[in-house]
């Protein structure tokens, strides 16, 4: 097939077959200690039988990743889709994603932070700092993850107190006037007992797009302001605990739609092409836009988690409780030219509270089980304007409100049971109760208030499977799985009170086959798995125009898939790391206004992803010079379910580097990297609307350099 050519070609040219993601500090000659916990307990990631990628701190450093926008540059058969700024990230996850970009909508993907799940999409990148590892779990995680992860699961894991006093700054300049610092700091209140460490990171630039409008500003810059205080305890009794405190308080300007008309000769409903500049007539770069209109987005969150445990001589209790609290605002140039076709204002405010209770065994025997209950609910409030035509005489300004709650109660078991020496049979279960109220809702003055929606879902999810360690260096494994999304609202109704709908659940089940292995005295670690999804009801909102938006549920889907990862470290200076994901997703039954698209290719599942890193660290006298390299390759995808040729966007390709230059005692590095070195212009976001005939489409931040300063105290 062709995009498997391009595949072999493109790693053969990386110099790597295959890849894994998870690089170890520089005092580990082999691969065989990375940890995770992606079962709810500590493991050795070859011990685990899930496909698993995990990303740690130095990795993360080395790759210059800030934002949860950037990780997908690290792991295969994940991609991020970005139709705000770069607080906002869209995960599509082996295929499965959503269209929606209304706030009440939930993603697949679940995003998690320290082990709390958080729902609301303007909060799924802003907390990425001061981070121990990020861990990606593909595939249905129902079992202890729970619901809204039939895709799987993103989980970023903070650093937590050492109980010894240290701390680190960062400071960095780079294109566009980027001024940036980041850092930490902990002290120990009670030796051995209490300890506090305090972190942040802010960030600002000038746009990335430039607005050719001398009556506007420049769009889509970084503004990012965050800040965690993190207090641990522990005592001889057994006891010990995490109080994790947070602040967001980003105000990046808005997002720069680099727009295009659907007519013929590329206009839009107005008549005016948006990509010729209206005061010279020229055309505009991919990096300019003309609007009238220069908004801004405000993220404001804040919340606290509290984990505790109590280890005992059968296991360790575990309580893990949270509460979020956020606000977003976001005003969109949707039309993207100097005339007021289509201004949209979003607003929400956002309150979640959580909590999950389990027991971890730690027995003697050949059973360990994780049991537990959880509760989350979530409330939001929703306000949208819509300025359409220019509003007023040629049509209303629409002003859309409503409430949502939903709550969630579950129970869950999770166990392993080691048959033999070589056979271990594991498996979970789940049942979630789920509830919504959708409360309020009316358009301004086309809908008026509606009574309550609601819906009552009960589902049950879980994994059977078996995993045989053939010996010390390789453990092969398969499974079936079940994931579940829970219904949902249409909050982009606007125009038809038919349209106010609640989709149903979606259901996935999967088979899957794994093998892990490490070779070469475990300088080499390959792993490798294969998989089968069959979707049934996946919730999906076809937009037949800004006023009509409907969320339906596609009949069935499948899709079928492999990863392949490894890392290989010859020697302590040199590591060498790639990956590979392919995909065949398609829709088996999906009706869209009386047309049949089964058979097309499903929305925001590339055929084929692969990325390579390298890192290499050479002697410069008494310091150490460290280079590091990473590109990723990206196969050719669509955004619509029609599969159109205004929806697709073809291959793209992102190189990055860094270069570092650390001293002998590794308190202080100064270092210059490159993003986007390729200078990748393929669309990151693409949204058609047929009522302004304006294709929406959102671009890579361009090709940027910088340096950094740090310090290690």
């Amino acid at each position: 097939m062709r995009y498997t050519k391009e595949l072999c070609g493109t790693m053969a040219a990386l110099g790597l077959a295959v890849t894994a993601q998870a690089q170890q500090s520089d005092d580990q000659g082999d691969t065989a200690r990375v940890v995770v916990t992606a079962q709810k307990r500590e493991q050795l990631l070859q011990d685990v039988p899930v496909s698993v990628s995990a990303i740690n701190s130095d990795s993360l450093k080395n790759a210059k990743i800030d934002t949860g926008t950037e990780i997908a540059r690290q792991v295969a058969n994940l991609r991020v889709s970005v139709l705000g700024d770069e607080s906002q990230p869209k995960f599509s996850l082996r295929g499965i994603s959503t269209p929606e970009f209304n706030l009440n909508a939930i993603s697949p993907t679940g995003t998690f932070f320290d082990e709390v799940y958080v729902g609301a999409p303007f909060l799924g990148g802003a907390q990425i700092f001061d981070v121990e590892r990020v861990e990606v779990l593909r595939g249905p995680q129902g079992t202890l993850f729970g619901k809204n992860t039939t895709a799987g699961a993103v989980n970023f894991i903070s650093k937590k107190p050492t109980f010894r006093q240290n701390g680190d700054l960062t400071v960095g300049y780079g294109s566009h006037n980027l001024k940036e610092a980041k850092g930490a700091v902990e002290v120990p209140l009670i030796e051995d007992r209490l300890s506090a460490r305090f972190a942040f990171t802010a960030a600002h630039s000038d746009g990335y797009i430039e607005n050719v409008n001398p009556a506007g500003h420049d769009l889509s810059n970084i503004d990012r302001k965050a800040a965690r205080l993190t207090l641990a305890y522990k005592d001889g009794d057994g006891w010990n605990g995490t109080l994790r405190l947070f602040g967001v308080n980003n105000n990046p300007e808005a997002v720069g739609a680099v727009n295009e008309g659907s007519e013929p000769g590329g206009l839009n409903a107005n008549g005016r092409n948006p990509r010729i500049n209206p005061y010279t007539g020229q055309p505009l770069s991919l990096h300019q836009v003309a609007t009238d209109r220069s908004g801004v987005i405000e993220v404001r969150g804040s919340g606290g988690y509290l984990t505790i445990n109590k280890n005992t001589d059968l296991g360790t209790f575990t309580s893990i409780t949270s509460y979020v609290d956020g606000r977003f605002y976001n005003l969109v140039d949707a039309d993207g030219t100097i005339d007021p076709l289509l201004h949209i204002d979003f607003s929400s405010k956002t309150r979640e509270i959580s909590q999950d209770l389990r027991f971890t065994t730690s027995l003697d025997g050949p059973f360990q089980l994780i049991a537990g209950l959880y509760h989350q609910r979530d409330d939001i409030d929703i306000g949208t304007t819509y300025t359409i035509f220019g509003g007023p005489p040629v049509l209303p300004i629409l002003r859309q409100s409503y409430n949502q709650g939903r709550r969630s109660y579950a129970a869950y078991a999770d166990g392993t049971y080691e048959l033999s020496k070589v056979l271990t049979l594991y498996g979970g279960l789940r049942y979630t109760r789920d509830e919504g109220r959708l409360n309020n809702f009316k358009v301004d003055p086309v809908i008026p208030q509606q009574g309550q929606l609601s819906y009552n879902d009960g589902k049950p999810t879980g994994r059977i499977g078996m995993s045989a360690q053939l010996n010390k260096d390789v453990m092969v494994f398969g499974h079936y799985a079940r994931g579940y999304r829970s219904s949902a609202f249409n909050g982009g109704t606007l125009t038809n009170v038919a349209d106010l709908n609640v989709a149903k659940p979606e259901d996935l089940n999967s088979v899957e086959a794994g093998i892990k292995t490490q070779l070469f005295d475990r300088k080499l670690t390959l792993n490798a798995s294969a998989f089968l999804y069959n979707f049934k009801n996946q919730q999906f909102l076809n937009v037949v125009g800004i006023g009509t938006q409907q969320l339906v549920n596609a009949g069935s889907s499948r899709i079928t898939g492999t990863e392949i990862e490894a890392i290989y470290v010859p020697t302590r200076s040199l590591r060498l790391s790639a990956g590979v994901g392919l995909l065949n997703a398609s829709y088996r039954e999906l009706l869209i206004n009386g047309v049949d698209l089964s058979g097309k290719r499903m929305i925001e599942a590339p055929r084929y992803t692969a990325n390579a890193a390298a890192d290499y660290r050479v002697p410069a006298g008494a310091w150490s010079l460290n280079f590091h390299a990473d590109a990723t390759l990206v196969g050719e995808q669509y955004f619509i379910a029609a599969n159109t040729q205004p929806s697709r966007v073809g291959q793209s390709r992102d190189v990055a580097a860094r270069v570092s230059l650390t001293s002998p005692s590794k308190k202080y590095e100064y270092a210059i990297y490159g993003k986007n070195l390729t200078d990748n212009q393929v669309a990151t976001g693409i949204v058609l609307d047929p009522t302004s005939a304006t294709r929406f489409t959102t671009m890579p931040y361009p090709r940027r350099y910088g340096i950094e300063a740090s310090v290690r105290f």
